[in-house]
């Protein structure tokens, strides 16, 4: 993974570094970034959207836990 944008603050680059470092992804739109076709905020908030996304899109998948239902059950039977 890399941060390869040219067209950017030394602010910029240290949150774009903040992002991967925190999501494990590279940042997307880093050729836009430095074409001019998106601004830097625009990059930032693409950025977030897909990881939110992501993210919500991997909790759905993982969220079942199997057996999670009657593990509740037993603990509210416990405490009666």
């Amino acid at each position: 993974m890399a941060i390869y944008a040219k067209k950017i603050s030394a602010e910029q680059g240290a949150w774009l570094k903040t992002y991967e470092d925190a999501t494990g992804f590279e940042p997307l739109n880093q050729d836009e970034l430095d074409s001019g076709e998106m601004t830097f905020v625009e990059v930032a908030r693409q950025n977030i959207r897909w990881f939110e996304q992501f993210a919500n899109d991997a909790l759905l998948r993982i969220g079942n836990v199997p057996g999670q239902a009657e593990a509740m059950d037993a603990e509210l039977d416990a405490k009666g």
